[in-house]
């Protein structure tokens, strides 16, 4: 068994590979004529307020009590001193545009639906630069999401964020490992198992830049998948084996078997096309007016049989993907 206590190294692009060696560009939207500091970025220029940053993030206090270097050639304005960095221009500009134009990003409004750059850029700039507060912001977004409440999990239709794709999960699973909030993984490592062959291929950011799994993940998930499938066809199975003895309402208790028995063989055509694994999934054929009619008895016999098999298939889902995530 893979244990979370030994990450795996994400398989991503080095910024200073990417980088150009033509002059630095400036960035528009984040070009203030009157800054302080520019931050640069695989070739590109940010030029912010120094001071802002320095009360926001002890960090940024640090790095800018020692001497600076003066800004690059293509600077005509007001001098002033510049960092370089190296990081993604991707994820510099979405934190900065967090931090400068808030009314545009409407990051952490409950309401709002961020997109999956913006909420890693947090996450990775928030942890190796210690900015606390965007940092936090954003994990406590990502942990809203891939929650161990499996109350919540099962009121979602997907397993990923409004703002996100399915091939975000990939991303996910790498900050897991990056930040050691493992909490993260099972719920992120599920989303990556109903990906089909295209999982290898990772996906790619607008600047060229691709995420993939790293190798151990990969192979995490296609050894999961065909235990997720078992798990996923068992909770079908076993939900409609006879209830109880005493528990059907109906004098003749005939009715209820035929109904079991045709809710059985519904359960049989959906195995037959289980081929993206659930082990939370929900079979609402017991319910009055949605198939083959139970009485009371035996609908909730049946029911409590489902929520059963759901707790059971939850506390065993780490386990179950390859993985230890300690109080889950």
């Amino acid at each position: 068994m893979s244990k979370t206590s030994a990450p795996s190294q994400a398989t991503l692009a080095d910024p200073e590979v990417l980088q150009s060696k033509s002059s630095p560009t400036r960035d528009d939207d984040l070009w203030f004529d009157d800054g302080t500091l520019i931050i640069v970025a695989q070739n590109v220029e940010f030029r912010v307020y120094r001071n802002y940053l320095a009360e926001l993030f002890e960090v940024f206090r640090d790095m800018l009590s020692f001497p600076q270097p003066t800004p690059s050639d293509s600077t005509d304005d007001l001098p002033c001193p510049a960092i370089h960095v190296t990081d993604s221009a991707r994820d510099w500009r979405n934190v900065l545009r967090l931090l400068f134009h808030p009314e545009e990003q409407g990051l952490f409004v409950k309401r709002s639906d961020p997109s999956f750059d913006v909420v890693s850029a947090c996450v990775r700039l928030g942890h190796k630069y210690q900015m606390t507060s965007v940092y936090q912001q954003a994990m406590d977004y990502l942990k809203d999401h891939f929650t161990a409440d499996l109350l919540i999990c099962k009121s979602r239709r997907n397993w990923v964020p409004p703002g996100f794709t399915l091939a975000h999960a990939i991303g996910v699973v790498n900050l897991a490992r990056l930040t050691g909030e493992h909490t993260l993984l099972p719920i992120a490592l599920l989303a990556c198992c109903r990906k089909e062959a295209d999982i290898v291929e990772g996906f790619t950011y607008d600047d060229g830049e691709q995420e993939k799994l790293a190798h151990d993940d990969l192979g995490l998930c296609f050894a999961a998948k065909a235990r997720l499938l078992k798990v996923t066809i068992l909770a079908y199975f076993t939900t409609y084996t006879p209830p109880p003895p005493g528990s059907c309402e109906l004098k003749d208790g005939d009715a209820c078997r035929r109904a079991l028995q045709g809710l059985a063989d519904i359960a049989a055509r959906e195995v037959q096309r289980a081929t993206l694994p659930n082990p939370i999934v929900v079979l609402n054929y017991a319910l009055p007016g949605s198939g083959p009619r139970l009485c009371n008895g035996c609908s909730t016999a049946v029911k409590s049989r489902q929520l059963e098999r759901q707790r059971q298939n939850w506390k065993q889902l780490p386990a179950v993907l390859g993985i230890d995530v300690p109080g889950w």
